[in-house]
């Protein structure tokens, strides 16, 4: 309930500030046609009386045309809507602007609904605005939340009922970074300058990022620089394959089979399974496209997939590496958190699968955390130029109705010698865990 009302409160920031693209196009008018006048005639010889001849009427070849009715539009959905341009039109928190453009059906009037939660637009977690002209094709959205996730969609009330569009999901820009992101309190700046005198010791190419999940406070080490993700990514791929769980695009139980398996054994041949023949419906090229559209709208935005780990000769964009940021992990971790891409249920049933890493690769994360945590994560483990060992996840615990926990992304590369970071990151769990029950308490 707090947020569907945390929805609520927002959304009310926006109704009514839009503006519309296009007019709606006026009726045609169609031309009276008028017919011959009237004439009089006279005979040659004088006459009392004279008399009336009725001017001869025309009639068409092929008899008088009947009007036909212009036939109504089939019952179909709305196609789109794409966005033509998301921006700051200024500085507070709620100033987000979005430019909507769609092909309408013209069966009947339209709607335009947006929600922050991917949820198929349950009711009361959506704002809908309309209805607008069966021709209508754009429309200008102000004052959205800033640096969210949101989901869009056309709904044409046709003559056959309520036909919607497919759901576009984009992610609004940051106006005030402030406001997005607050400023870390002393604690987390004491944690942030203990991590970098941790990575500054090992002389280890080293980038990290740990985020309070319940303040969004966030702290970091070489936290923008691109990283190797190696198996990381797949994380993302799991994650849009149990959005399509949630919205029962297909049975749950091979799927979700595979999540469990490529979690444990951080296994690339099933994520490219899922790739392929569930987000792509057998087509690797567009569910490697519909990840990448994924991950970008969750803010993810130094973050590609250009082919699937361990597959580098599936490359779309010419043998480049695939690429992400420690920031850019825990943006995508805090979304997963909040409830935003999957709602709870679904939510912790990734969370529950992110735990069935086998015992053999939780050397990492799980080796600094105390007990009575949760630890949902993924490893990625790669030879470059050196050795990449990467590990992302969420550690967490409930108290009463409370949950407590912080996102951590820890990736290094050009590790000299395999394994040789065990140690770094290690230290760098423990050092999260101890600042997580100093500021909240233990489990």
């Amino acid at each position: 309930m707090k947020w569907i009302l945390a929805l609520v409160a927002a959304c009310a920031l926006v109704a009514g500030l839009t503006l519309s693209l296009v007019p709606v196009a006026p009726d045609s008018e169609a031309g009276a046609a008028s017919s011959p006048a009237a004439t009089r005639t006279r005979t040659a010889t004088r006459t009392p009386t004279p008399t009336r001849t009725r001017t001869p009427t025309r009639t068409p070849i092929g008899g008088v045309p009947t009007a036909t009715p212009t036939p109504l539009a089939p019952s179909a959905p709305a196609i789109g809507p794409g966005l033509m341009v998301a921006e700051c039109a200024g500085t507070t928190a709620n100033s987000a602007r979005a430019i909507f453009l769609w092909t309408p059906s013209g069966a009947g009037p339209q709607w335009l609904d947006l929600s922050i939660f991917d949820n198929g637009f349950a009711p009361a977690t959506f704002v809908g605005l309309g209805g607008y002209a069966p021709d209508r094709w754009g429309l200008v959205w102000d004052g959205l939340r800033q640096g969210t996730t949101h989901y869009a969609r056309i709904n044409t009330l046709t003559r056959d009922g309520w036909m919607s569009s497919g759901t576009l999901a984009f992610y609004t820009p940051v106006c005030d970074g402030s406001a997005h992101e607050p400023a870390p309190a002393a604690d987390m700046l004491r944690l942030r300058d203990s991590l970098d005198a941790a990575v500054a010791s090992s002389g280890i190419n080293t980038a990290i990022a740990i985020t309070d999940l319940r303040t969004g406070e966030t702290v970091d080490v070489n936290g923008y620089d691109v990283r190797l993700p190696g198996c990381t990514i797949n994380l993302f791929a799991l994650m849009r394959v149990t959005v399509d769980l949630q919205h029962g695009r297909y049975p749950e139980a091979q799927p979700g089979d595979l999540i469990g398996q490529t979690i444990n054994r951080s296994d690339p041949v099933t994520a490219r399974t899922l790739m392929k023949y569930w987000i792509g419906d057998g087509d690797l090229g567009a569910g490697m496209n519909r990840v990448n559209d994924f991950v970008h709208s969750l803010g993810m935005n130094d973050t590609l997939l250009d082919h699937p780990p361990a597959y580098p000769q599936e490359s779309m964009y010419g043998g480049i590496d695939n690429r992400i940021t420690a920031r850019d992990a825990n943006r995508g971790l805090r979304a997963l958190w909040d409830g935003r891409v999957l709602e709870p249920g679904w939510r912790d049933y990734f969370l529950q699968k992110m735990t069935l890493v086998k015992p053999g690769l939780n050397y990492l994360i799980p080796a600094g955390v105390g007990s009575g945590a949760t630890v949902s994560h993924k490893n990625g483990f790669l030879y470059s130029e050196g050795w990449a060992d990467n590990d992302i996840g969420i550690v967490w615990f409930q108290r009463g109705d409370e949950r407590y926990g912080y996102a951590i992304s820890f990736f290094t590369q050009f590790v000299p010698t395999k394994y040789g970071d065990i140690a770094l990151g290690q230290r760098v769990s423990s050092l999260a865990w101890q600042w997580l029950v100093s500021r909240y308490g233990y489990p």
